[in-house]
């Protein structure tokens, strides 16, 4: 068990350390939005921080406990995403909330991932639009919805688990 306490102590002060980062760039986004140019580069700013916050999740993670054939070099981002969270949702305990976030909320993150990797890699002029509002809450919405995914996960966490006990000690 001690292993695993290690393990979550550092995920979680990785996490705790972008996670203020990134919601004082959303602020600053907010106090923006009526100045385009700004907007627009705030805006790009926090979808590509948003998904370091759970690139970083899911490495962590996967620290922790890692699912078979876990390959951070080469796994695509949402193969990872769904992989790293079944495995850590059905080892401690926590598939009805993998299921209800995945059923409900994991469409959102995926089409801000599309959006992510246009703004990353653009192809086409279109890639590079302007910022709307909309986009924004869309944004704020999805973080929303991880953050309390995140901490929904957290909540209780080693309090039952089904872990092999080689990892423990």
């Amino acid at each position: 068990m001690l292993v695993a306490v290690q393990l979550m102590g550092k995920f979680q002060r990785v996490h705790n350390n972008i996670r203020p980062d990134f919601i004082l760039l959303l602020q600053i986004t907010e106090e923006h939005k009526y100045d385009d140019k700004k907007f627009d580069a705030l805006y790009r700013a926090c979808v590509t921080r948003f998904f370091t916050l759970i690139e970083a999740d899911i490495y962590g993670l996967n620290q922790l406990d890692m699912y078979e054939g876990y390959d951070d070099k080469k796994d695509r981002f949402i193969e990872k995403f769904k992989e790293t969270y079944k495995q850590i949702c059905q080892t401690w305990n926590k598939e009805d909330l993998q299921k209800k976030y995945f059923d409900s909320k994991l469409q959102g993150l995926i089409e801000l991932k599309r959006k992510r990797d246009e703004l990353v890699h653009p192809k086409e002029l279109i890639h590079l639009s302007k910022a709307t509002e909309n986009d924004f809450n869309i944004l704020k919405g999805v973080f929303k919805d991880y953050d309390k995914f995140i901490n929904d996960l957290m909540n209780d966490f080693f309090v039952s688990t089904k872990m092999d006990s080689s990892f423990l000690f």
